[in-house]
């Protein structure tokens, strides 16, 4: 190891739901992988402590745990994206590419043809595809023995309640043994997809509920006063957004707040609490030594853990040319952007998830460390 230059970090990573938006994740993650690679040679001792995901993020998340290294993380998750996209000739028109997921796409869902019973059916795809991909690109018996907690949530169709599945306790949560099954009923959103059954329970995708568990991976790191926290959030759905001009835009704009601001309501609240920490610390100084209990104790410094987190939040979508502002929509991820898998879309995607997440990370990791600072560069 590299001695004095040492530096212990701590990431927990937040991955959206939202369909063909998750090529974004690809690349973000990528970024994320490689900036940690060049940190431990560069004298840090960066860990991924924890990844929690929802939906198409859940699956994403899945690659990343369930992988031997970094390094095997990269590979399968490109392979899963390779296999999520849809080759459609060339010569078609841009339109045509998008809608043709609309018919199906291989590896994920396919349409049902059981129209005899249409008037009971409560999908119109059913997403057994997805079961056989999950285990070609994800390793499960690596998440279920991995020292990153992975943590992925669904919504329990009858209680309404929303339900984490992690690979390591979690707070009141007891570890679960991880199965295909448990990140395609976080990938289940209806009415496109049936709920999953898991012990005689149903249930949809989590993102009905939150669809940034921001406090999941919170939970997830270690108490130790020594270690630097860096949350990282990536966000797949834009802050800012045009004046809707008709009843299509309306619809989009209404997906993008209701899945998208969460994690941005999340981060306002995270503040007023580190406020109310600051307060109590200060309450704290004023108690003779050994007054305070050792269960107020045990909450204080649970508390001040939350307070000490570095919460990156990293706008894939970004800036598509300089007119644009961060945060802004991209000009082809409107309201049918969510289930455009075609090549160019998804190769763009993965591109831009990529560059705009290195372009965030990089400074942030050329801080962490003497020998970092000199060695790590926001570009190749």
């Amino acid at each position: 190891m590299h001695g004095a230059l040492e530096k212990r970090v701590e990431i927990g990573v937040v991955l959206q739901g939202g369909g063909a938006l998750g090529a974004y994740e690809c690349g973000g993650m990528a970024a994320l992988l490689e900036l940690m690679d060049e940190a431990e040679a560069a004298g840090c001792c960066p860990t991924l402590r924890a990844v929690s995901g929802v939906s198409i993020g859940a699956i994403n998340a899945a690659c990343v745990v369930g992988a031997r290294d970094r390094k095997d993380a990269k590979r399968r998750l490109n392979g899963l994206w390779d296999d999520l996209t849809l080759h459609a000739p060339e010569f078609w028109p841009k339109q045509a590419q998008r809608d043709l997921s609309l018919f199906g796409l291989p590896g994920f869902y396919l349409p049902r043809f059981d129209l005899v019973g249409f008037g009971t059916w409560t999908a119109y795809y059913n997403t057994r595809p997805l079961l056989n991909t999950l285990k070609r690109h994800v390793d499960f018996a690596a998440i279920n023995r991995s020292d990153t907690t992975f943590v992925i949530t669904a919504v329990n169709v009858e209680s309404g309640e929303l339900k984490r599945f992690c690979n390591r306790r979690l707070g009141s949560d007891e570890p679960c043994h991880i199965t295909p099954k448990h990140v395609l009923a976080s990938g289940s959103l209806p009415p496109q997809f049936p709920w999953t059954e898991i012990g005689q329970q149903l249930y949809w995708d989590g993102g009905l509920v939150d669809n940034a568990p921001l406090g999941d991976a919170i939970d997830a790191f270690s108490s130790d006063d020594s270690v630097e926290r860096i949350l990282v959030v990536l966000n797949l759905y834009p802050l800012r957004a045009r004046k809707p001009r008709s009843l299509a835009d309306v619809e989009d704009r209404m997906h993008e707040l209701s899945f998208g601001n969460h994690v941005r309501q999340d981060r306002r609240a995270a503040e007023r609490v580190n406020d109310m920490i600051e307060t109590i610390e200060q309450l704290a100084a004023l108690v003779p030594p050994g007054a305070v209990g050792a269960d107020l104790q045990l909450r204080i410094d649970r508390a001040r853990r939350c307070k000490s987190i570095r919460i990156v939040d990293i706008d894939v979508q970004g800036v598509s040319n300089p007119a644009e502002a961060p945060g802004d929509q991209h000009a082809e991820d409107g309201q049918f952007g969510l289930r455009d898998f075609s090549r160019a879309a998804v190769r763009r995607r993965r591109d831009d998830g990529y560059r705009i997440a290195r372009t965030c990370l990089a400074p942030i990791f050329a801080g962490l460390g003497p020998a970092s600072q000199r060695q790590l560069q926001t570009h190749h």
